[in-house]
């Protein structure tokens, strides 16, 4: 069961874990899921961490957005959680939309920052996708969250895994049932003005990137740019994932998750 904070006037639904007192790790999830994505990393990451999972606006058991949201107010939301929550500098560990929160909380609070690892994330949405996200906008305000249920799950996984593990699909779409029209958009809009070019080169801590290596919504290409403008940067390619790379390919994910945790944040 969550607990749930007041923020900006909706209440943000999020789960406080693991050892007080160690090294605080976020999780932030994918645009059309929650914080219950991060299901296989828990119970690995709960034995070594203080570790914090949150639903976005309008999605899991967060409340619909209040206005429309752009990725500096979700990382401030999110500066406002850790204070609740009395987390005063954490290693963010954001997937999707969650590395694009991740990227800003890092440009806007990095003595806040411990390390960054960025999962199947991009940095700029160019021409093609605003119009990309502008058609889901508009098919979420018609039709609802339904439609969009189908195909994300076909650029969230490879054919493969789709095939073999039905019932872990079937985990993720009850997840992304759960968001509401309103958080979809928000977050589609907020997506459809990111732009970090400019300011990847002012990212300080430790950075890992993690792209899957079948994702055919941001391919390696686009990490390994961000890699270049980020000075302190690795990245490491997770082998036959796609999108959703932490559920697609669990056990590599964690390997290389916890290599990177032990050397940027280690214990006491």
């Amino acid at each position: 069961m969550k607990q749930k904070t007041e923020i900006k006037g909706r209440n943000i639904a999020y789960s406080l874990l693991g050892l007080e007192g160690a090294p605080a790790v976020v999780l932030g999830h994918a645009l059309g899921s929650n914080g219950n994505i991060w299901g296989y990393q828990l119970p690995l990451l709960t034995t070594q961490f203080r570790v914090l999972i949150y639903d976005l606006p309008g999605h899991g058991e967060s409340d619909p957005p209040v206005g429309q949201d752009s990725f500096d107010d979700l990382a401030n939301d999110l500066a406002t959680l850790l204070d609740h929550t009395g987390i005063s500098r954490a290693t963010l560990v954001g997937l999707s939309i969650g590395g694009m929160i991740a990227q800003h909380f890092a440009s806007l609070f990095p003595d806040r920052l411990q390390a960054l690892v960025l999962c199947s994330t991009g940095f700029q949405t160019d021409e093609t996708g605003k119009k990309i996200f502008g058609d889901r906008i508009a098919q979420v305000s018609e039709r609802g969250i339904e439609p969009q249920v189908d195909g994300s799950m076909g650029r969230w996984f490879t054919p493969q895994f789709l095939s073999d593990a039905p019932a872990t699909i079937e985990w993720v779409k009850r997840m992304y049932r759960k968001t509401s029209p309103a958080g979809f958009i928000n977050a589609c809009r907020a997506i459809q003005e990111l732009d970090m070019l400019d300011r990847l080169p002012n990212i300080t801590a430790p950075t890992l990137l993690i792209p899957g290596e079948l994702d055919p919504a941001f391919p390696v290409s686009v990490s390994r740019t961000m890699q270049s403008q980020i000075k302190n940067a690795e990245l490491k390619v997770l082998a036959g994932a796609a999108h959703i790379g932490n559920v697609e390919r669990p056990h590599e994910f964690n390997e290389i998750l916890f290599k990177f945790l032990a050397e940027v944040a280690p214990q006491n």
